[in-house]
Order: C-alpha cells, then sequence, then structure tokens
C-alpha cells in the first residue's frame, strides 16, 4: 500500500463525505426509509443514537461530517495496517449497527 501525506488523505475524505452523505440520506427517505447506507457508511455515528435518546442529533452529524476526513488523516501516511486496523474497525461497527440493537431504524 502506498504511503501519502496526511493532507492527501484529508483532501480524498472530503471530497468522498458528500458523496457518501447524500447515498446516506437517500436510504434514510426523510425518516421513512431503510436507512441501509445510513449504518453501512456511518456506523458509530448511527450507534451514538442509542445515546441521544434513538435520534439523529447534532453530535451525529458532527461524527458523519468528520468521519472521512479522519479516515483519510488516519490511514494516508501509515501502511498496510493502518488501512486493515481501520476497515476491521469500520466493519465490526457496521456489523453493530445491523446487529439489531438499532430497531428504530
Amino acid at each position: 500500500m502506498p504511503k501519502f501525506s496526511w493532507r492527501a488523505g484529508l483532501i480524498f475524505g472530503l471530497c468522498a463525505t458528500p458523496v457518501a452523505l447524500l447515498l446516506a440520506l437517500f436510504s434514510a427517505g426523510s425518516g421513512h426509509g431503510h436507512w441501509v447506507l445510513a449504518r453501512a457508511l456511518y456506523p458509530i455515528p448511527m450507534l451514538v443514537t442509542l445515546v441521544t435518546d434513538k435520534t439523529v442529533t447534532s453530535l451525529s452529524v458532527a461524527l458523519a461530517l468528520a468521519q472521512f476526513p479522519a479516515y483519510g488523516v488516519i490511514v494516508a501516511p501509515g501502511g498496510s495496517i493502518r488501512w486493515l486496523t481501520l476497515v476491521l474497525v469500520h466493519l465490526v461497527a457496521v456489523a453493530a449497527a445491523f446487529s439489531g440493537v438499532l430497531d428504530y431504524f
């Protein structure tokens, strides 16, 4: 895996964020959707709803906005170990988001 500067990772994350947000909002369907893409792309912000009275609050939105830029900053300067660690953490969070604990989404 090639290494990039953290700035390149940040820029990539900033570019990926609007696309991911639009997909997540589309799957939410104004609150009446299936939320599959929102849970898959943003599992940690969705899991935060467990402590915010089962609603998407500004905390969840802030975490969602910061997620992909943070992923880029963390992973770009690192090697394969950082990529693998991040993928595993994300997949564990996705598994938790789809485990049935978010039955209201």
